[in-house]
């Protein structure tokens, strides 16, 4: 038992053993979806409430119309965090996003992940985002969710000076993963409940992806939130904060 105690009690293992634990704490504190170290970040809405958010992250893309096809069908509005970039390519598509009563987020110009980006790097990244955002689909976000998920004390500056409030997830659809539609659903449902915030795709973050699996999943979804007396509500109702302003155009 001295062995045991001198050799805990020594320099070199003591270090070691507090490296291990600032690494832990570095990475939750910039991976971890619930963590508020660095800053504040809502995973999770109002649970007094029968009520739950799709967010869809990565668009738009050509997938996005079907998406919005079905959400439509089932009179359910969404927030679609998009990719600056992709705003551009699909423009007509993002406006028809806003138009219909969906919100929109900033996810970044180009999708990189934070951590290993500068601060004026991450800075641009957002700010772009919110002008291609804004010029594509005619509302200035509000809400803002970094690629992956993944914050940096850079990142809380600059989405503090521009006003964007950080929203993460409280469940995941793993829908970037080569999986059906079944599983998919399945995976959603597993761990929605009241105030859930629930993330998919409707795009892919290097534009390759098709999305066909998500939109056969939504009807899954649907059927399986209804089961269980939930239903679609949009993030800012869910938050209970305005989600965007009308740009002028």
């Amino acid at each position: 038992m001295n062995l045991v105690r001198s050799a805990f009690e020594s320099p070199l293992v003591a270090g070691a053993a507090f490296g291990v634990a600032a690494l832990a704490g570095a990475y939750y504190a910039t991976y971890a979806v619930r963590s508020q170290w660095l800053g504040p970040a809502d995973w999770r809405g109002r649970t007094d409430t029968s009520s739950v958010a799709l967010t869809f992250d990565d668009g738009p893309s050509p997938d996005t119309v079907r998406v919005l096809d079905v959400l439509s069908a089932h009179g359910a509005r969404a927030t679609f965090f998009m990719v600056g970039q992709h705003a551009e390519r699909h423009a007509r598509t993002a406006r028809r996003v806003a138009a219909e009563g969906h919100e929109v987020g900033n996810h970044s110009y180009s999708h990189p992940v934070f951590l290993y980006r500068g601060a004026r790097e991450t800075r641009r990244q957002l700010s772009r985002a919110q002008s291609a955002i804004e010029e594509a689909s005619g509302a200035r976000p509000r809400f803002s969710r970094p690629p992956c998920g993944v914050r940096t004390p850079a990142y809380f500056r600059a989405a503090r000076a521009m006003g964007l409030r950080t929203v993460q997830w409280t469940v995941a659809g793993f829908d970037w993963k080569r999986i059906g539609e079944r599983e998919i659903a399945r995976r959603v449902l597993k761990g929605a409940g009241a105030g859930a915030i629930i993330l998919l795709h409707d795009g892919d973050s290097e534009g390759r992806e098709r999305r066909g699996e998500t939109v056969a999943a939504l009807p899954l979804i649907f059927e399986g939130l209804k089961e269980r007396g939930l239903k679609v509500e949009p993030l800012s109702r869910l938050l209970g904060v305005e989600a965007h302003a009308t740009a002028e155009v």
